[in-house]
């Protein structure tokens, strides 16, 4: 208890003050209109949209548009800047009129180009918090089906302080809470004090900068990251309580890094800052989903049609009544993804350790497997769905590699069954490739295993055609039509060598694969995960683990041949994240245990993964 109210003490005192130098440091606050800007703090501006010609993107306002800002330090004055444009010349050009906390404070005349517009925000010492607005006198409509009422364009909406900003101090609470939090329910968990101080530090300083980053300290981010913040403690302490005594510090190990990665993950993912991308889509079939429709199609690049299978929304219904629709939509559905992703991952440590009798390689797969780039952009980008399904996708690898999964009348292949149907319920992609990588898993059990291997091997190929089945009944069989027309045109278009959705034909799309390599994995992934093959081979291991993990990575091969030479993307890239992550853990483990040189070069590695995870999860708030 000692322990963990000092550790509390620290966490909530690093908190304080990362939170108070990142947010003197932030200097301006600005919108570009890159991406929409947050709902709430920023009102009266349509949609983003983007002059090609000019290379800017923009937002046109309304009659009035505004930016309210809770809590901004008002004991110096501020300047807004407007970098706007009328389309209009002469007289018709708007008069724009700008007001703080309703008082008017300039006007100034639009014009036909860019121009910057700038007013001063008077302090106000005893009452933090403004809001902004600028009126345009007149307003047009364009027409042609177009009925919005149009002011002025708008590329970049910015305030900059006159001194240095602090913190409310409501702010600085609620991030001193978030911190105080992780930090003691991370040393109840039974790490070390250098540990405890360690993660106490960099939380600290990783939830401060995150708050501190854009619109974060406006609005009710904070109180969202207190939030995140408490379920990632409670979650700690109770695995604490459990495991007191009981698990090894690897595993330890795995544990945390799992539920502090998830929390670190939601935190960005949920900022006000985060680019929407196709999650509002989501949003929105989910919303379908809940109105009983469940079959559907979408488009993907190239314009094929495909049918958008629905088991994410379905998993997520129960849930559907906490949260208010569209944007609340979002929320949950990112936070389903992101935690159930977490939660399943850790099954790469409890395969690692049985199969390989080695918990070091599993949980360094667990940290590989949340660092890899490709993982955490597939959510951010919005393609909820896929990550979903390939979430699933681990925990079917998760019961084929158990040791119990032998035989096809038992429990371990009905659930394997009911698994598989899932993650083929829940995108099509995954569907075609998780049938090939178990099949090909089961075939090399029949060839390269014992007789339980072949056992097993009749229960999962088993298990598999009565998936298929299953999600044909279920889902599939009502998009004969769409199968028909696709695949003929997939068949013409790659008779005729056609470009792909980016234009590019069978030699580029070979020519790309390394450089999507490193984009998706990064260099210490692959190297690591190349040891880690290498080192099974020469072994000649023929545990089930290493045979799936060959079957997964046969099929993945295979769909990358056939996007090489079809213009069609099944995105065996994702698929591969678990093979890639175990692959990985074994070479870091080895190289760990194989002296001094290669530990060191091991913890290079390591290191730089993990550079590039969290740079990853940064990068995604500036996108």
């Amino acid at each position: 208890m000692i322990r963990a109210a000092a550790a509390a003490l620290l966490g909530a005192m690093i908190a304080a003050v990362s939170v108070t130098i990142f947010y003197t440091a932030a200097g301006p606050l600005r919108v570009d209109f890159g991406v929409k800007p947050p709902p709430g703090t920023v009102r009266g501006f349509y949609g983003t949209e983007r002059d090609a010609a000019a290379g800017v993107t923009f937002a046109w306002t309304g009659r009035e548009a505004g930016l309210t800002l809770p809590g901004l330090d008002r004991r110096m004055p501020w300047t807004l800047t407007l970098r706007a444009r009328s389309l209009r010349a002469g007289p018709d050009a708007p008069i724009l009129t700008f007001y703080v906390d309703g008082v008017e404070v300039g006007t100034q005349q639009a014009t036909p180009g860019f121009s910057e517009h700038q007013v001063v925000v008077p302090p106000r010492p005893e009452r933090p918090g403004v809001d902004l607005a600028v009126r345009s006198s007149s307003t047009f409509v364009p027409g042609g089906g177009d009925r919005r009422a149009l002011g002025v364009m708008v590329d970049v909406l910015q305030l900059s302080p006159h001194g240095l900003a602090l913190p409310a101090s409501e702010i600085l609470a609620l991030v001193m809470l978030t911190g105080a939090a992780l930090a003691a329910a991370i040393a109840s968990t039974g790490v070390t004090s250098g540990t405890a101080i360690g993660s106490a530090v960099l939380l600290g300083a990783g939830v401060a900068a995150t708050v501190s980053y854009g619109f974060g300290p406006y609005g009710g981010f904070p109180r969202t990251a207190v939030q995140l913040a408490l379920g990632a403690a409670i979650a700690l302490a109770i695995f604490g309580r459990a495991a007191r005594g009981r698990l090894r510090n690897t595993a330890r190990f795995a544990v945390i890094f799992s539920i502090v990665a998830c929390f670190l993950e939601l935190l960005i993912l949920l900022h006000p800052n985060m680019p929407i991308g196709d999650a509002l889509f989501q949003a929105h079939r989910f919303q379908v989903v809940l109105g009983g429709n469940m079959y559907f199609t979408s488009i993907a690049p190239g314009g094929y049609a495909f049918p958008y299978a629905p088991g994410l929304y379905v998993a997520a219904l129960p849930f559907a009544g906490l949260v208010a629709r569209e944007h609340g939509d979002v929320a949950l559905l990112r936070i389903f993804t992101t935690v159930a992703d977490a939660a399943v991952g850790l099954l790469l440590y409890a395969v690692a350790a049985r199969a390989w009798r080695d918990r070091l390689a599993g949980a360094v797969a667990v940290a590989l497997y949340h660092l890899m780039p490709l993982g955490y952009r597939i959510i951010t980008v919005g393609n909820l769905t896929n990550a979903f399904a390939e979430t699933v996708a681990v925990a079917a690898l998760g019961i084929l590699c158990a040791p119990w999964f032998q035989r096809a009348a038992s429990p371990a292949a009905a659930l394997l069954t009911v698994v598989l149907a899932a993650a083929f319920l829940s995108h099509t992609s995954t569907f075609a490739i998780l049938t090939v990588c178990t099949v090909s898993a089961a075939l090399l059990f029949a060839w390269r295993g014992g007789p339980v291997l072949r056992r097993a091997a009749l229960a999962a190929g088993l298990s598999t055609g009565a998936a298929v089945a299953i999600a044909i009944a279920v889902y599939y069989a009502h998009f004969s039509e769409t199968y028909r027309s696709e695949m003929a045109r997939i068949g013409a278009e790659t008779a005729a060598s056609a470009a792909d959705a980016g234009g590019r034909g069978p030699f580029e799309r070979a020519a790309a694969i390394p450089r999507y390599l490193y984009l998706y994995f990064g260099v210490p992934v692959l190297l690591l995960a190349g040891a880690g093959c290498a080192d099974r081979w020469r072994r000649g291991l023929r545990d089930r683990l290493t045979l799936a993990l060959g079957g997964w990575g046969l099929a993945c091969v295979l769909f990358l041949v056939l996007g090489v030479l079809t213009p069609v993307d099944m995105r065996y890239y994702l698929t591969i994240i678990p093979a890639l992550a175990l692959w990985g853990g074994v070479g870091g483990a080895e190289w760990w245990r194989a002296g001094p040189p290669w530990r060191a070069a091991a913890a290079l590695l390591l290191a730089w993964a993990v550079w590039i995870g969290v740079g990853t999860w940064w990068s995604t708030l500036q996108n």
